[in-house]
């Protein structure tokens, strides 16, 4: 039902047939209510009505037993916005807030109706004697029976509902036989005369009137949040409510912009009028400043109307709006920490100084020299008429110098503030008036200008989302993921609400803090918008949902009592600020939670926890066996690093039923969680990011300015100073002999000088020993707890210095550390400090500028290596501060898994034994620029026999510009856009596991992590094609959409074919899979690529060209190496072979390199040749060592350069044994030898047959691999007896490598193969030298080596490449008693 204009829906009667219906989706239609009959749907768990016209979720809805629920892109007033936004939890506990309240209420009003009547009786007997007390008396009995009758059988019955949604008003009615005259009191006016009458007993002096009758009435008024307000009402009844609804009545008004455009001057001007003090020139903003401001007492401005438009027609009232504002330093060095204050619910004023302190935007004076006669210019002198080229190039000049300030001044704000919060209103402010007093015409043709230049970028962007849509749904794409959120970008709650004008002749509001000029206009708008008359061209207030809807009574007392304590308390720790609360009788921590998180939005305080309330429950029982159990606590080491994913879509990620992976398309990147198993139940899972958001409920910021400016003592350009200074002063208290002393400058810092940092501040010192002193079990310091929230939004980025190369900015930062120092902090195992000698943060946001250079090519050198790459495709650009948070992320990452979380490696993704790394990981090398990074990372893996390997996986990531030399695919790129790129090398066997399992998986999961966290950005992710890579320039190398690769893995695709026809293995781009990775090698041989026919020759026909080839040690009297062969040259007795079989092609150190026979000096080569048979039905395939030979050929560059290009050699058969030698072959030193060198007669007579030599080959190609297996049978393992019998194994091509003869790289050091074929064959070992044949039983190559990590691909020395060989071992024999020039 997505997408289909349904505008009502009805629930059947009968539900039988929706039963087990599990998800809903209604989103993107025209509903205006969810009927409550929706919860008879029992089975159901997600429902997802985005983008409706719904106003309120129904209480019976929320109680449900959903899992997620997603109403974003609604104009939701109830339950709040923010409320909705939390998820299905949070609003079930909303509704429970209310029904407690109308509960209370309902018991406040029987005890005040009890004391009335009473006392009312004994004031009637005094005041009007015997008649009125009888009057009284049938009143009074009529009125209990009614009550008792009725509303003891229905109030406790629908005050849980009706109450709710209909509040109980009373009225207290004097019956008019006793008096004419009636009088409006409030409910805590009449509990306060109550309370004066209980304590003097006068009952001559108590207002309330006597004789009152009870009866529901309809609710008539409102208070705000901090009082209550009396209204008359149009009927003849007095109205006293029970207790007056309460609405939200503050807004968070953020000031942005960039230093020194005046930003604290208008703030101030705005709270405290024209008799505010301006800052001076060098009195800047540190981090933020937060002011209360209440527009009523502006009494030095004209009167502005600030009563709030309240959402809820149900009541009436007046409410006024107040601000708390917020003034954000606009020093680049900050902007690392907006996303700790900035909130989706606040309204942005973008503060731009229209160019006035940019002298490139002011045009120049210019004399213009006489022209003689037939100048340009007129006769008149207006300057208008001025058509000089220099003029005219000076006006362009000045005019485009405009442009560039507006985009770096205040598109850049816009664009950092929809990042982070998508849908916000912003509202641009041009100050520096004064300095246009002159000239004022000027000030607002720029003020046009920046509004026409930010509306035709949001025009553009509109327009871009449109026509890719439109390409999507033409190739019946509107369905994919790309598409789904580029039609999410085309909704209104996701686009930013430019609000502009300040009058009718003014564009943008204009003001002056020197002059004090505008100030009554900005504080109209700011007003208007707030309250909801000003609507910003919307249906709907700008506000709706926050301003003016209703709030639990409960979240008000939480309020006052964070200002009562805020006068004592900068920081408070978590479990004294619950007792605190406890004693005000609030006692439910969810609820708690729900209100700290509604004070945050509105400015009130900072709180980072989350809705983990109740898994924190069960795990404070679990610490204490974490710190009993140092296994255990050890798995949890190091876990300081998560990137909550914010997604209005909120629920247990475990509770939900997800799929088969292969079914849905489901690619192993788009699953961007860590999971963890728990304490308690291993077969548990909780999310890295749950163990870490947790944990960020411990403190509570009750001012957020120290928490500012605790992070402002870090992150500050000299801050090398700062530290020096700081040493100084506790030179006494701590080392001055700390080894990282000389190299700790920006941007990088110990955990042991940011502690000093803040200890060195009296302010953010005092504050935190005071919530140390004040806290009830206290588990983690405020510092030690400061650290971790700074790692949590990436301002620290965990990183360890003792790799082998660590560069940061260009600058060199690798240390060594001494393995005697302690292990860092770790998360569960709790301690007062962390360690300083080992645990260092960088500071992305402190990072120099600087690009890598040469720090990365695509193309490799080697053919068992591939290069794998991903990108994110922007095509309007890309927020502000994306690449400092994706580093961040990546780097926190890979540090906490390669410092021991081995539960992270051993772990599962949703139960499916999908896991990210394949085994301990170790960090080699990290290179970090301000838009790049780049990892060597290693993995210990097993191979087959055991041993375990290193496997090395380079990594790295840039945001580039389409005319980079590095951007991917530039050729399909315009102006403007931009793409992330991430591509690793490693080793490409096994589809690629080594590289994806090797970090590359791991790398990708948390950049996407990241892009998810982004809701108003758009974006498309794209695979590039490995070969095109190789062999393609780099902008033209071809991509494959997201989309197309998940169908691919969905529909089961095995290869996908690029733009320019490369044939790609599926797994190979989409990563590693449960279903598609193979449990055997020969599982993944693609069956498909064989036919049914037979081979035009068959392999009988070519056994005897197939020899065993050995290598003789005469001192050991036995044969050392083997592999095979085949005869190339039956008249002169050559054979080709496989050269590492004979000599050190390697650069091993063991044996010298190149060396014939591997150096030993009595060392010969053996041939072994299957004999020729008079039985032609059943032949034999054993062969016997019947020959020696000698290498005649082999690659000139292993003595010219020192290194071997070519795994191939030609041998010459010299002898032959009197007889032949089976078994192991050891007695062939004791056979007497026939010369046959130079005796072609004799070579002839051995009949030798030889093989043809092709040079074609082609791709899927099928093939055979002949040669001799020494890979150990039955019980007989590898090396353990020598093998005689020939075998083959079939296989096809799959790709042709050129190195190129410029290659940088080496293969076991000195082997740099120019070519190769790839070939996918289930080879095993002694095939080494063995021809590979086609189906004419031609051979293309000799085999190489297989790869060790997918043994079933090899590769083959192409037989162009080892035929000069054979050519020049032909020059250089002699034929008879002649040489062959």
């Amino acid at each position: 039902m997505y997408g289909n204009k349904v505008t009502e829906i009805i629930t059947p009667r009968s539900v039988t047939a929706l039963g087990k219906l599990e998800t809903l989706d209604l989103g993107y239609n025209e509903m205006a209510y969810l009927p409550d009959d929706l919860d008879q749907l029992k089975s159901l768990r997600a429902l997802r009505v985005m983008n409706n016209f719904l106003e309120k979720v129904p209480m019976r809805v929320c109680e449900m037993d959903l899992k997620t629920i997603d109403v974003s892109g609604n104009p939701v007033i109830q339950p709040p916005i923010e409320t909705c936004e939390r998820g299905i939890s949070s609003m079930k506990r909303y509704y429970q807030c209310l029904r407690q309240e109308e509960q209370s209420k309902h018991k406040t009003l029987e005890e005040y109706h009890k004391k009335t009547l009473k006392k009312g009786k004994r004031e009637e007997k005094k005041k009007f004697g015997k008649i009125n007390r009888l009057f009284l008396l049938k009143s009074s009995s009529e009125l209990s029976r009614n009550n008792t009758e009725d509303e003891s059988t229905s109030r406790s019955a629908q005050v849980s509902q009706a109450s709710i949604e209909e509040p109980i008003m009373l009225s207290l009615q004097r019956e008019p036989s006793v008096m004419g005259r009636t009088r409006s009191i409030s409910f805590d006016e009449g509990i306060k005369k109550l309370d004066e009458h209980d304590k003097t007993g006068d009952l001559e002096n108590l207002e309330i009137e006597n004789g009152y009758s009870i009866e529901k009435e309809k609710p008539s008024k409102v208070t705000n949040s901090l009082k209550g307000l009396d209204r008359p009402q149009p009927h003849e009844q007095s109205v006293v409510k029970p207790e007056d609804a309460v609405v939200n009545d503050t807004l968070k008004v953020i000031f942005v912009g960039m230093a020194m455009t005046g930003k604290t001057s208008i703030i101030r001007r705005l709270i405290e009028g024209k008799h505010a003090i301006i800052p001076e020139r060098d009195d800047r903003t540190i981090g933020v400043d937060i002011y209360q401001w209440d527009p009523h007492n502006n009494k030095d401005r004209p009167f502005v109307d600030c009563r709030i438009d309240v959402e809820d027609k149900t009541f009436t009232g007046d409410v006024d709006v107040k601000f708390s504002v917020w003034d954000f330093a606009g020093q680049q060095v900050y902007h690392a920490t907006h996303e700790l204050f900035f909130s989706p619910h606040a309204l942005y004023v973008v503060v731009w100084d229209m160019g006035a302190t940019n002298e490139a935007t002011h045009r120049r004076k210019i004399v213009v020299q006489d022209q003689g006669d037939f100048g340009l210019r007129y006769d008149s002198s207006d300057e208008e008429d001025d058509d000089d080229f220099v003029l005219e190039e000076e006006r362009r000049r000045a005019e485009k110098a405009l442009e560039r300030d507006i985009d770096e001044k205040v598109q850049f704000w816009v664009e950092c503030i929809e990042s982070c919060a998508p849908g916000t209103a912003i509202l641009p402010v041009a100050s520096f008036n004064d300095k246009f007093c002159q000239n004022e015409e000027e000030a607002k043709r720029r003020c046009d200008v920046m509004k026409q230049r930010l509306l035709k970028h949001e025009e553009r962007r509109m327009a871009g989302i449109k026509d890719r849509l439109n390409r999507y749904a033409a190739e019946n794409r509107a369905n994919d993921e790309a598409a789904l959120r580029l039609k999410k970008l085309t909704c209104s709650y996701t686009r930013p609400k430019l609000i502009f004008g300040g009058g009718e002749s003014d564009s943008v509001i204009r003001v002056s803090g020197t002059d004090y000029t505008g100030f009554g206009s900005l504080t109209q708008k700011i007003v208007k918008v707030a309250t909801g008359r000003d609507k910003a061209g919307s249906k709907y207030p700008v506000f709706r949902g926050h301003v003016g809807a209703r709030i639990p009574r409960m979240r008000l007392k939480v309020r006052d009592v964070v200002r009562e304590m805020r006068d004592k308390f900068k920081v408070v720790e978590w479990g004294y600020f619950i007792n605190t609360l406890e004693n005000r009788g609030l006692k439910n921590v969810e609820h708690i939670g729900d209100a700290l998180h509604f004070l945050t939005n509105t400015g009130e305080l900072s709180y980072f926890g989350t809705d983990l309330m109740e898994r924190q429950k069960s795990s404070d029982n679990r610490v204490s066996r974490i710190k009993s159990d140092k296994k255990t606590s050890n798995e949890f080491q190091n876990i300081q690093v998560s990137q909550v994913q914010k997604s209005l879509i909120v629920g247990d990620d475990d509770d939900i039923d997800i799929d088969d992976d292969y079914e849905n398309g489901l690619l192993s990147i788009d699953d961007t969680s860590l999971k963890v198993p728990t304490v308690e139940d291993v077969n548990s899972l909780s999310t890295v990011d749950d163990l870490n958001s947790s944990n960020l409920s411990q403190y509570i910021f009750l001012n957020p300015r120290w928490l500012v400016a605790a992070v402002a003592c870090i992150l500050r350009h000299d801050l090398d100073r700062e530290l020096r200074e700081a040493r100084r002063v506790f030179s006494n208290d701590y080392r001055s002999d700390n080894v990282y002393e000389g190299n700790l400058n920006c941007p990088v810092i110990t955990a042991e000088d940011a502690l000093m940092l803040w200890q060195a501040k009296k302010f953010t010192k005092k504050a935190a020993d005071r919530a140390q002193e004040y806290s009830n079990n206290m588990r983690i310091t405020p510092f030690v707890f400061l650290q971790r929230l700074l790692i949590r939004f990436g301002v620290f980025v965990p990183i360890d210095l003792s790799i082998e190369k660590t560069y940061l900015g260009g600058k060199e930062y690798s240390v060594n550390v001494c393995d005697s120092h302690p292990p860092p902090v770790t998360m569960i195992e709790l301690k007062q400090e962390p360690s300083p000698d080992s645990h260092f943060f960088f500071l992305p946001s402190l990072l120099g500028p600087g690009e890598p250079a040469e720090a990365w090519t695509y193309k490799n050198t080697d053919s068992w290596k591939t290069t794998l790459c991903h990108s994110i495709f922007f095509p309007d650009g890309v927020p502000p501060g994306l690449m400092e948070r994706v580093t961040a992320a990546v780097l926190s990452t890979v540090y906490a898994i390669s410092k021991g979380c081995e539960h992270l490696i051993r772990s599962t993704i949703h139960n499916k034994g999908m896991r990210t790394v394949d085994g301990p990981l170790r960090v080699k090398e990290i290179l970090c620029w301000r838009t790049a990074f780049f990892l060597k990372l290693g993995t210990e893996v097993q191979n087959e026999i055991g041993e375990i390997k290193e496997s090395v996986v380079e990594i790295f990531a840039h945001l580039v510009d389409h005319d980079s030399h590095l951007c991917v695919g530039s050729d399909f790129m315009g102006a403007g856009m931009r793409r992330l790129v991430m591509s690793a090398k490693g080793q490409v066997g096994d589809f690629g596991r080594k590289i994806w399992r090797g970090g590359y998986l791991l790398v990708l999961k948390s950049v996407f992590q990241i892009m998810a966290e982004y809701g108003g950005l758009e974006y498309e992710k794209q695979g590039f094609c490995p070969e095109c890579l190789t062999k393609k320039a780099v902008s033209e190398a071809s991509s494959w959409d997201w989309s197309i690769m998940c169908n691919a893995v969905k529909h089961g695709v095995n290869t996908m074919r690029c733009r320019h026809g490369h044939m790609i293995d599926t797994p190979l781009v989409t990563g590693p899979r449960k279903s598609s990775l193979p449990k055997k090698p020969t599982e993944t041989l693609h069956l498909s690529k064989f036919d049914n026919s037979e081979p035009i020759v068959p392999v009988n026909d070519l056994l005897r060209g197939i020899v065993l080839v050995g290598l003789w040690d005469g001192k050991l009297r036995k044969i050392v190496r083997v592999g095979s062969g085949f005869v190339a040259d039956k008249k002169r007795g050559l054979i080709v072979t496989a050269s590492h079989t004979l000599m050190n092609i390697w650069g091993e150190k063991s044996t010298p390199f190149g060396e014939d026979y591997y150096g030993l000096r009595e060392g010969k080569v053996v041939i072994g040749v299957i004999p020729r048979q008079k039985d032609t039905e059943n032949k034999s395939t054993e062969a016997f060592f019947r020959y020696f030979a000698r290498i005649v050929a082999k690659d000139p560059c292993i003595e010219e350069k020192g290194e071997c290009h070519l795994d191939a050699c030609v041998l010459k058969i010299t002898t032959k044994m009197e007889y032949d030698i089976g078994g192991n072959g050891d007695g062939c030193g004791d056979q007497p030898e026939i010369l046959l060198l130079n005796n072609q007669d004799a070579i002839r007579r051995e009949r030798l047959q030889q093989l043809k030599i092709t040079e074609k080959c082609e791709l899927d190609e099928q093939v055979r691999i002949l040669g001799y297996n020494q890979g150990g049978e039955g019980l007989l393992g590898p090396g353990e007896t020598l093998n005689r019998y020939f075998d083959f194994a079939r296989g096809y091509v799959c790709k042709k490598f050129a190195g190129g003869q410029d290659a940088c790289g080496y293969l076991r050091h000195r082997f740099i193969p120019h070519e190769e074929i790839v070939v996918i064959c289930p080879t095993i070992g002694g095939h080494s030298g063995g021809p590979c044949v086609n189906q004419q039983g031609e051979v293309i190559g000799i085999l190489s080596r297989a790869d060790p990590a997918e043994r079933q691909r090899c590769y083959l020395v192409p037989s162009y490449e080892w035929k000069a060989l054979v050519k020049q071992a032909k020059k250089n024999v002699v034929v008879g008693y002649q040489m062959v020039e």
